[in-house]
């Protein structure tokens, strides 16, 4: 079955890719709300399934494969959290990957879904608990209304942001990755770690840059 997506993956992204420079504007959304999306989504495409023998079944999940990518390279950042989810589950049409798993929940992260954040809480906590400690929060909390129930959609759009820039991670270029099977190992999350250590001294200079920038 990958090798079946991957004959009509390429085709799908290159005649509906966005260029690099172009921005997608969305309107704010909660973490609920885009929560609630990624529910939706999910039911919708398990609803095309109903009655239908494994074969079809794959061929369906095959397709929204295909589809969601092609959503994600577009922007959409629901898509983005999906892939993210099907890669850490597998389902009927492709195997987990650790590894991919993680990039399209960074990217999905940096661009803003609270949501995707909010499942990165426990990788990224002690990021969290390093800017709390910071010698600048106040400041910052007075810049961007930093309350316990902002705080982690706030640090970790930010963090995402410079972990996707760090590891070069691209929506088009996840997409047409080869399917492959990775399971969880400390071997595979190490890459992540050491690009989250390699960033977070960029992201204290972000946030005191943005403090200067308000005085």
């Amino acid at each position: 079955m990958a090798d079946k997506i991957e004959e009509n993956i390429d085709d799908t992204l290159l005649k509906n890719q966005i260029s690099e420079n172009e921005e997608k504007d969305e309107d704010y959304k909660t973490e609920e709300e885009y929560r609630n999306e990624f529910l939706e989504r999910r039911a919708e495409i398990a609803k095309k399934t109903y009655n239908k023998g494994s074969i079809e079944i794959e061929d369906i999940y095959a397709q929204e494969y295909i589809n969601q990518c092609e959503n994600a390279v577009s922007g959409d950042v629901v898509a983005q959290d999906l892939l993210s989810y099907w890669f850490k589950h597998g389902n009927p049409a492709i195997e987990e990957n650790i590894d991919l798993s993680m990039q399209w929940l960074f990217l999905a992260g940096s661009n803003g879904n609270s949501h995707s954040i909010t499942k990165l809480a426990l990788f990224l906590n002690y990021a969290y608990d390093e800017i709390m400690d910071s010698d600048y929060i106040d400041d910052l909390s007075n810049v961007l209304y930093i309350s316990q129930n902002n705080y982690q959609s706030i640090f970790g759009k930010v963090i995402c942001f410079y972990i996707v820039d760090d590891l070069n991670i691209d929506a088009l270029t996840l997409a047409k990755t080869k399917l492959y099977k990775q399971e969880y190992n400390q071997l595979s999350m190490q890459r992540f770690t050491q690009s989250l250590n390699r960033v977070m001294p960029h992201v204290h200079e972000f946030f005191r840059e943005l403090i200067k920038s308000n005085k």
